[in-house]
Order: structure tokens, then sequence, then C-alpha cells
């Protein structure tokens, strides 16, 4: 029976030798015997009609006399009935090429060769309180954290004293363990860090007292940390190499503060404009007036025009919040002025409010307290 190795392997009789190559390794990924849905019957016949179409004199074979070996003289060299002759699905020799390498290297691990990627100190993350002030002016704090840190005694050597760094014996300084595993097609290596020295491919001849040759142990640190003019609630500032120590002197981790601003009972924030609210009385809002108003930077003067209406906005340029990544700019604080119309008013004052009143022409209601209605009897 004829196979159609183009249709296995999903491709054209016209594809290029690279098309094939990447038709050929998503089908090996997709039905390899190892993983959970795997086929190890697709999985061999993927692997024959690649070993085939990936050869160009092969491949011409084939297209001439397709897959009927016994009657076309096969490809040599095999026994009748097996046209890969030496290539052995059982392991005896069969070649998978360095496209199975890089297979087999995603299926089962690939060699894990970065050691210093590897070995770098973990990330960490903590929060931080802030004023709304502080976050609106930026303000150096110290933090204090329990964190794996560099050893003092061998800053981070993981060598005690004069002692020196060696080749690893168990690895020789490769900072790997080659395994090798059977599988049905044969033997598959793989590496793996070395436990003996954590991929590093070195280790101390006298391992550090304090650390045990790790170069780094859990110990308090205290680090004075900037916090930006123009910080916002919720954004995270980074500090880098404050993470925890990395092993043996390699590369720590970074420190991730997480900012919490506090509200302010004055201002609301939007972005890098500030909102505050003021309230001034009818006489103020109807005659004008100039008002003393309190702000980040200190006591301002705010001219109220006459016949201001109530919710009226006043900007007042550059008194609000710094720009985060050019300090030298700041943003606007926006005043509203609310007009308060007072719940108590004394006699004189409701006089001269109706005699407003009449020479406006409005009509108003004055109600007169039962004590003043009282007073009024004896007069």
């Amino acid at each position: 029976m004829n196979k159609d190795y183009y249709e296995i392997l999903g491709v054209s009789k016209n594809s290029s030798a690279d098309e094939i190559k990447k038709a050929f390794r998503k089908k090996a990924h997709e039905h390899h015997p190892d993983k959970g849905n795997g086929n190890a019957e697709k999985f061999k016949e993927i692997n024959e009609a690649y070993q085939v179409l990936s050869d160009e004199s092969k491949r011409q074979r084939y297209d001439q006399f397709g897959s009927n070996f016994e009657q076309a003289g096969g490809f040599g060299g095999g026994a009748q009935g097996n046209p890969f002759g030496g290539f052995d699905f059982n392991g005896g020799g069969f070649d998978f090429g360095s496209d199975f390498g890089d297979i087999f290297g995603d299926i089962f691990g690939r060699n894990q060769t970065h050691a210093s990627r590897r070995n770098r100190g973990i990330d960490l993350e903590m929060g931080i309180s802030i004023t709304f002030e502080e976050a609106v002016f930026g303000v150096e704090k110290n933090i204090s954290l329990e964190k794996q840190d560099t050893c003092k005694t061998c800053k981070g050597t993981g060598a005690e004293g004069d002692s020196k760094i060696v080749t690893c014996p168990k690895c020789h300084g490769q900072g790997q363990i080659r395994t090798t595993r059977q599988t049905i097609f044969g033997a598959v290596a793989s590496s793996v860090a070395c436990d003996r020295c954590s991929g590093m491919g070195k280790i101390p001849e006298v391992a550090c007292k304090t650390c045990g040759g790790t170069g780094a142990l859990r110990q308090e640190k205290t680090i004075a940390v900037k916090i930006p003019a123009g910080i916002d609630n919720g954004q995270k500032i980074r500090i880098s190499g404050e993470g925890e120590a990395g092993y043996r002197g390699s590369t720590p981790g970074d420190l991730y503060l997480a900012v919490k601003v506090s509200a302010s009972k004055d201002y609301a924030r939007d972005g890098f404009t500030l909102h505050k609210e003021l309230p001034i009385s009818f006489t103020q809002a109807a005659l004008g007036a100039k008002i003393i108003v309190k702000t980040l930077d200190g006591d301002i003067e705010l001219k109220v025009p006459s016949g201001t209406q109530s919710a009226t906005v006043f900007r007042i340029k550059g008194k609000g919040v710094p720009h985060l990544n050019d300090p030298g700019r700041r943003g606007d604080l926006m005043i509203t002025v609310h007009v308060v119309t007072p719940k108590k008013l004394s006699k004189k004052e409701k006089e001269l409010l109706k005699e407003i009143a009449q020479e406006r022409g409005e009509a108003v209601q004055i109600d007169d307290s039962l004590w003043d209605s009282i007073k009024e009897s004896f007069k």
C-alpha cells in the first residue's frame, strides 16, 4: 500500500524544504508519545515521511516510484519490507538529526545553560504608605525589610576567608549533569542543573561558615528610598538590586514598592490637577472680595469679582501636582466657589436685606421667630 508522505505531513508536493521541516516539527510536537495525547504509531509515520522528504535524493525517488519500494528497488541498504534499511525505529541507530534535538529539548526540557539567569535573586514587593503632601512634593523614607541578602562575612562569594573558588568536581565546571533516558525511539539525552554547584560550575574550596557557601542569608536591611514628586496612589517604584540576593554573588532581584497615598480632606486629585472647594458668602459673591486661600504652597490671595455665581471655577496655574517625569512642570489648582446662604440672621441683617429686596423690587417673606414676636409685643 502506497503512503502519501506529503499528506501525512500536511504539505503540498511543491513545498520547500523549510516548509516540510516546519510541518514536521509541528506534527512531531503534536503526536509525540511522551505527551498526554501523543500517538506512537502516528509519530513513527511522521518520522518516516520526514526522513524521505527531507532528503533531496530520496524525495526525488519517492516522487518517481511512490512508497512501493519492493518493486522500485527501494532506497537501498535495507531488508525487504523495510524501506529504511539501517534506520531502526526501535532505537538501533535511527538518526533523528538536529531537528529532533530541538524537538526533544522542548518536550523533555532544554539544557539549562543560563546559570546566571537561573540563579538571579527573587524580586520582592512591599507596600509603603505616604501622605497626600508627600506624594505631591516627594519624600525620602527609610524602610526595613527581612530578606535573603548578601552575606557580610564572605561578601557573597560563599567562600570562607581566603579560600579559593574552584571547579565543581561533580559537573567538572559545566554547571549541568547530562542524563540519558530510553524511549521507544532510542536514547534521548537531556541536561539538568548540577545540584552541587546549582548550575554555576564553581564552588568554594571551603564554604563560608556564616552562610554555608550560598553567599546569602536571611537578615533585616534598612533601605533609604526616594519617593519622586508627583507619584500617585497605586503606582509602583522599582528599586534595582534591592530584592533578594542571587546565589553566590549572581545578580540580585529588584524591589518593587506599591505606593498607597492617603486621601486629603482639602483636595481632590485628577492626574496632575488639584481641585479645591471654597465656600464664600452671598455678599462676597455679590459685591466681590479678595479672599485668602490656603494651598499646598502656602496662602494666596484669590480675587472674587462681583456677581460671582455659585460653582464658578478659578484656575490657579502651577499650583497643582508636579509631573512625575518632569518635576519642573506642574499642573494647576482648580478652585470651585460655592455661595453659602446663612441659616441664621440677626434682626438688623434681616432689615437690611429687606431694604435691598425692596430696592430691587423683589418680593420676600421674612419669618420672625416666636421670641422676636414676644419681644416686639412688649415694646
